[in-house]
């Protein structure tokens, strides 16, 4: 305790007068003071954890409910498919199209050839010393340049179209038709590049094994086609998630394949199964496809329409298997594409590329346009060319 005249119990000595405190020097700062009662200045607002910018989309809550269970997710993309709305319709007929001003024409006219000018195919290709090829087969293969070209453009821009109206579907928001197809040629050149990599390696691995086979067991036709469907699935299996990447990731083919190969490593049984919906899904619509013109050959011949075929019924029988060989094809691609499209979407949450169709569909009005590009235009002229020149030089 303090001597006398010291302070005491913190009272200040008789006769010593206290001053204001000496003013702040330095920054004000209020600190909280539980006894005190009254406003208190807010504390700066907290700063930013991320750098400023726009807000990223929320994910919808559909692409949040995709399971990453195998029997669910291929329970919810055979449903997608089945549904009556699932927007594949207008597609299918899309690529229809395509197949129908490329390859009809070449059908068309080897049908009417084979019907009209057979005998005159059997002698050009039956003489050994007097050979001439029929005027109408050289228009024919004329017609087959344009056919190929758009049998390539038509399976590209199935698998894209597939993919953007399967993620558009999972996503909760359905793509026009007009928003599907910009972005399928938006994609085109990437996923062209990605097919043509993707044959090139399983024709060389199929080579090698079908050699291998034949030196070692010779030919064995069911061991050929175990052996190549197991090279499809081993080739593809990496590859699987390629289209989504570019479609709905909005990525480059080369970082697209990067991506595929790191959720495929992620997920490795989910990805095989992925895949093997896929060829198994090409594998029934080929035998499909075999079946219905083993019965339609079986028809012909039975009715005896082999030998004396009527030339004007090929017309609508050629419009029509062509046709519906297209809307087959984008079938295939939607079978394959579906579990491919709910797997990429689970894992990644992301579907943003498909704004761009969206913010920019197709334009036109006119009957050719959008449907028909430059390009296609210009291979659907030289078809049909070189059907009209054909016809006219059968019936010459």
């Amino acid at each position: 305790m303090g001597g006398e005249g010291g302070v005491q119990g913190g009272e200040l000595p008789d006769g010593v007068v206290t001053g204001p405190p000496p003013p702040p020097t330095g920054i004000l700062r209020l600190t909280f003071d539980g006894a005190l009662v009254g406003p208190i200045v807010p504390p700066p607002p907290p700063r930013p954890l991320v750098p400023a910018g726009p807000m990223p989309e929320p994910v919808s809550a559909e692409i949040l409910a995709i399971p990453l269970g195998i029997k669910e997710l291929l329970r919810q993309s055979l449903d997608l498919l089945t549904r009556s709305d699932a927007g594949l319709r207008g597609a299918s007929f899309y690529i229809g199209f395509i197949l129908l001003v490329t390859v009809a024409p070449l059908a068309v006219l080897f049908g009417v050839g084979l019907a009209l000018g057979g005998d005159t195919f059997g002698d050009g290709f039956g003489s050994t010393y007097d050979y001439a090829m029929p005027a109408w087969l050289g228009w024919t293969f004329l017609a087959g340049l344009p056919a190929s070209l758009g049998y390539v453009a038509a399976t590209t821009e199935a698998r894209a179209l597939a993919t953007a109206v399967i993620g558009g579907r999972v996503e909760g928001r359905p793509l026009r038709l007009r928003a599907s197809i910009a972005i399928a040629r938006k994609t085109f050149w990437q996923i062209l590049g990605v097919q043509i990599l993707l044959g090139f390696l399983s024709g060389i691995a199929s080579l090698i094994a079908q050699f291998t086979l034949l030196v070692a067991l010779g030919p064995v036709a069911f061991i050929n086609t175990g052996v190549s469907l197991l090279l499809s699935l081993a080739i593809s299996a990496p590859f699987v998630y390629v289209p989504a990447g570019i479609v709905l990731g909005e990525v480059g083919a080369l970082e697209a394949i990067s991506r595929s190969f790191r959720l495929v490593w992620l997920r490795k049984r989910l990805a095989l199964v992925v895949t093997m919906f896929g060829v198994l899904g090409q594998f029934i619509v080929l035998f499909g496809i075999s079946s219905g013109a083993d019965i339609v050959a079986r028809l012909v011949v039975g009715s005896g329409l082999a030998e004396n075929f009527p030339a004007l019924l090929v017309v609508p029988i050629a419009v029509a298997l062509v046709f519906s060989f297209g809307t087959l094809t984008f079938l295939v691609e939607a079978i394959a594409a579906a579990p491919a499209v709910h797997a990429f979407e689970a894992l990644t949450h992301y579907t943003h590329g498909l704004e761009v169709g969206r913010r920019n569909p197709v334009r036109g009005t006119r009957i050719w346009n959008p449907w028909l590009t430059p390009g296609l235009a210009l291979c659907a002229g030289v078809a049909l060319l070189a059907l009209v020149a054909g016809l006219l030089s059968l019936c010459a």
